[in-house]
């Protein structure tokens, strides 16, 4: 009887590292914010890649957008430049 409960176990706990590894994208990926003002007060969201994208999803509905300060932009990957050999 301990054999299928300890592999329930494992089963279970193999499936919530998985679901905490595709959480949601973090709004640190995204530079732009848009604050929307509604009629019971205000929400903000921090998921837009451009300021055009941000101006357009406000229009009509009323809100700013403005830079996010939680964005931090992956640093540049450096160019490896092929290594040449010297020949003898």
């Amino acid at each position: 009887m301990r054999l299928p409960i300890l592999s329930l176990f494992i089963v279970a706990a193999a499936l919530l590292g998985e679901i905490q590894a595709a959480s949601a994208q973090s709004p640190t990926s995204y530079p732009w914010c848009a604050r929307y003002y509604l009629r019971d007060g205000s929400a903000t969201g921090c998921y837009f890649s451009s300021r055009e994208l941000c101006m357009a999803t406000i229009s009509g509905i009323g809100g700013l957008c403005y830079q996010s300060p939680y964005y931090h932009p992956a640093p540049a990957k450096a160019v490896v430049q092929p290594r040449r050999h010297r020949r003898s």
